[in-house]
């Protein structure tokens, strides 16, 4: 979900900050037991697990002109992968911000990230 979804779930105020949202989202994933996570556009993405355990990763810096569609997408296909293969909730955070920053940056189209994009943009940050 985004911020604005979270805050007609939880009541949260629209304009909270990141600690009150990282707070709603691990209530919730603790409440449903189930892995919460929350799109942050240009604040990046916060996740929880139902254990308690949450996590926030920024949002990678824009280089030009951008176009959103298929962001969400990258996102959500990049978290469930990462998660089922195993990665920590840090790890899947990350990847799918890297994914999202590639997505946005393919103008005119729904954007794709390969395995090896993420790849390169991941050793290009280290």
């Amino acid at each position: 979900m985004n911020a604005a979804e979270l805050s007609l779930l939880t009541g949260l105020p629209r304009d909270a900050d990141l600690e009150q949202i990282q707070q709603a989202a691990a209530a919730l994933a603790g409440h449903n037991r189930r892995p919460v996570f929350v799109t942050l556009a240009e604040r990046g993405i916060v996740g929880a697990l139902g254990d308690g355990t949450f996590g926030h990763v920024p949002a990678l810096p824009v280089r030009g002109p951008i176009d959103i569609v298929g962001a969400g997408d990258a996102v959500t296909a990049n978290l469930a992968c990462a998660l089922a293969a195993g990665a920590t909730l840090a790890e899947s955070l990350e990847l799918a911000m890297a994914a999202a920053s590639l997505v946005i940056h393919q103008l005119g189209t729904t954007g794709t990230a390969s395995v090896a994009q993420i790849q390169a943009l991941l050793a290009s940050l280290a």
